[in-house]
């Protein structure tokens, strides 16, 4: 699959920074991550990306840091010990369990 250039701006103008917890790297750098996989179906479009920097995109892939896109731009993510924290326009947020 290959990402067109208007899916790529359009997910840098919603989300700014990679979306992984307290990562500030900008979204222009980072990979654009298919939250439902494209082989088991997910579009390749901005409501499927989410921007991570290559290395909190190697954690998601290769470890068991999970997240679920609550709403387009809003992010819940689960850390291997099952903290989980909330990223959005307005930072990281943690939550209770």
């Amino acid at each position: 699959y290959e990402i067109p250039d208007r899916h790529r701006v359009s997910v840098e103008l919603r989300d700014h920074t990679c979306r992984f917890p307290r990562c500030g790297r900008k979204a222009k750098t980072c990979d654009l991550d298919h939250a439902r996989p494209h082989g088991k179906g997910g579009p390749t479009c901005p409501c499927n990306l989410v921007p991570l920097c290559r290395r909190h995109h190697r954690a998601k892939t290769h470890s068991r840091w999970r997240y679920k896109v609550t709403k387009p731009g809003t992010y819940t993510w689960t850390s291997p010990n099952g903290f989980l924290w909330q990223v959005d326009h307005r930072g990281t947020h943690p939550l209770r369990t």
